[in-house]
């Protein structure tokens, strides 16, 4: 069943109530795997049983994966390592840490680690390589708005990023400041910032962490500033999606505090 035969069947009374802005929207969502036909509040649940029955997930994230091992199925990801912050193993493979957890990348291009690693994190240690970028980091921190293309995004790093950060710390700062440095952060002096940490997403896109407590007239806030080298090794959606998986990593982190 694909998402026009899956929007026949239901309401198409664009109420919102499942999560989506339309009918169609969810249809989408429940062929991508994203969502349950149980989701809508109007289909019984047996008819829901029955159509979820019929639809065939197609995971679209494989889709990419697939298109970027071709991308850089000719490179030579030994030579590449140094430029990358990665580190040579045996049988050619390399190791690159990302979000505080170790991933070997096989000569063909298979992706593995402690445990399981999802499509998300395939497409960005393979953006990473395939961007190729080299040259050594500045230590010059700039605002995200600062880096190439960043002025249309930055949006999207403050709604999805700095702004949930924001909250886990004005919630339990302890617990926060804790799930960061779990991963590898660690506190340094910085003027800007009552508080700041230096974290290294990738090997060559670190960033630093600046917070501020709350006080009589400001809310606790977060902001994240790059190297100004950071859009030579990915582009600017690339480094949102990523700082988007740290800040759910940290906030899953802070659930267990």
């Amino acid at each position: 069943m694909n998402p026009i035969q899956m929007y026949k069947e239901l309401p198409k009374t664009n109420c919102g109530q499942c999560g989506h802005s339309t009918c169609m929207a969810f249809a989408v969502a429940v062929n991508k795997g994203d969502d349950r036909v149980q989701a809508c509040p109007y289909i019984s649940s047996e008819k829901a049983e029955a159509l979820g029955k019929l639809v065939k997930i197609v995971d679209w994230r494989e889709n990419i994966i697939k298109q970027l091992i071709e991308d850089i199925k000719n490179i030579d990801i030994c030579k590449m390592a140094e430029d990358l912050g990665a580190i040579i193993k045996k049988n050619r493979a390399i190791e690159i840490r990302c979000i505080g957890r170790d991933y070997i990348i096989s000569e063909d291009r298979q992706i593995s680690a402690d445990g399981k690693v999802s499509p998300w994190e395939k497409i960005l240690l393979l953006l990473y390589i395939k961007t190729g970028g080299s040259g050594v980091l500045t230590n010059e921190w700039v605002s995200f708005a600062e880096l190439k293309g960043g002025g249309v995004k930055v949006e999207a790093i403050i709604k999805e990023c700095e702004a949930p950060l924001s909250e886990m710390f004005s919630k339990n700062a302890k617990a926060a400041a804790g799930a960061i440095e779990k991963l590898g952060a660690k506190q340094i002096d910085f003027q800007a910032s009552q508080h700041t940490w230096i974290f290294y997403l990738l090997p060559k896109i670190p960033i630093l962490i600046l917070y501020w407590p709350a006080n009589d007239e400001f809310q606790a806030s977060v902001k994240l500033l790059f190297d100004r080298t950071a859009d030579r090794f990915l582009d600017v959606e690339s480094i949102v999606f990523l700082c988007e998986n740290f800040t759910d990593v940290i906030e899953r982190a802070c659930l267990l505090y």
